[in-house]
C-alpha cells in the first residue's frame, strides 16, 4: 500500500511540474508578444525618406539684405539602433532680397531679385522614442551652392545715388556649410510620422559680398562700404518621416496585419 502511495505522488508531482513549465511558456509568449507594446512605438525604422518644408527667416547680418522665403528638403535617414542615427540631406532655399527699408517710389528704385541656396549636408542624429511620440537632434555639415544675384538701389535727387550695391565679383558660388535642428515627430501611422522642425544653417566664410553707402540728407556721397557676411537662416518646416521596408532597429520586423 506504502508503495502505491508513493508511485501516485511522484506521478503527481511529475503532472504539477508539467503544467508549471507549460503555464511558464506561455506566460513567457504573452510577455514577448500580447503584452509587448508594438515595434514601432519601441524602436525606430531602420531606413527613413524625410521631407519637410517651410519658412526661411532670415538671421544675423544676413538680415539687412534679405527677407524671408521658403525652403524644401529631402533626407534619406539610416538608424544603427533607436538612439543614434545618420542622414544626408539635400535642401533647397531662398530668400526675397531687401535692403534695410527701401522700397520702390518715385525716386528710389530698387532690385527685387531672390537670394538661393542648394545644400547637400551629412550628420549624426540622436534620437528619443516614448510611445507614438520621437524626438530627433541633428547636425550636418556639408557644401552650399549659392546664386547671389545682382541687386542695386538707386535713387535720383538729394543725397546717396547708390545706397546699395551686389558685389558679385567678391562673391563666391559655393562654400562650406553647416546645419542643426529639432524634429519633433509623431506616428501617424505605423510606418509614416509627421513632424514639426526649428532649424538653423549658414554659410562658412562669408561668401556674400556688397556694398553700401551710409545714409545722409546732406548733398555730401559718403564713401562706399564694402561687407562680406554668411547667409543664415532660421527655418520653421513641417513634414513627414516614412520607414522604407519593416525593418526596425533592433532587427524585428514590424507586422501590418
Amino acid at each position: 500500500m506504502s508503495n502505491y502511495y508513493l508511485y501516485a505522488m511522484k506521478y503527481v508531482l511529475l503532472i504539477i511540474l508539467l503544467v508549471c513549465s507549460i503555464s511558464k511558456a506561455q506566460i513567457d509568449s504573452l510577455d514577448q508578444n500580447e503584452f509587448k507594446d508594438p515595434v514601432h512605438l519601441r524602436e525606430v525604422p531602420r531606413h527613413n525618406f524625410i521631407i519637410d518644408l517651410g519658412v526661411t527667416q532670415p538671421y544675423g547680418d544676413f538680415k539687412d539684405v534679405s527677407r524671408s522665403g521658403l525652403n524644401l528638403g529631402a533626407e534619406y535617414a539610416y538608424y544603427f539602433n533607436n538612439k543614434i542615427g545618420l542622414g544626408v540631406n539635400l535642401r533647397h532655399q531662398y530668400n526675397e532680397f531687401g535692403y534695410l527699408d527701401f522700397r520702390n517710389d518715385g525716386i528710389t528704385a530698387v532690385t527685387d531679385n531672390s537670394y538661393t541656396n542648394t545644400s547637400l549636408a551629412v550628420g549624426p542624429a540622436f534620437s528619443y522614442t516614448k510611445n507614438r511620440f520621437q524626438l530627433d537632434v541633428f547636425a550636418k555639415a556639408g557644401v552650399a551652392f549659392l546664386n547671389n544675384p545682382e541687386n542695386n538701389i538707386s535713387q535720383t535727387g538729394i543725397g546717396n545715388s547708390m545706397p546699395f550695391t551686389s558685389d558679385n565679383e567678391n562673391s563666391s558660388t559655393s562654400s562650406l556649410y553647416i546645419e542643426g535642428g529639432l524634429r519633433f515627430n509623431y506616428y501617424f501611422r505605423r510606418s509614416v510620422q509627421v513632424f514639426f522642425s526649428p532649424q538653423f544653417n549658414t554659410t562658412l566664410g562669408d561668401p556674400l559680398s556688397y556694398s553700401y553707402r551710409e545714409e545722409n540728407a546732406t548733398t555730401v556721397i559718403q564713401p562706399t562700404i564694402n561687407k562680406e557676411i554668411n547667409i543664415s537662416n532660421l527655418l520653421f518646416n513641417v513634414g513627414v518621416k516614412i520607414a522604407i521596408g519593416k525593418e526596425y532597429s533592433n532587427g524585428e520586423k514590424r507586422i501590418d496585419d
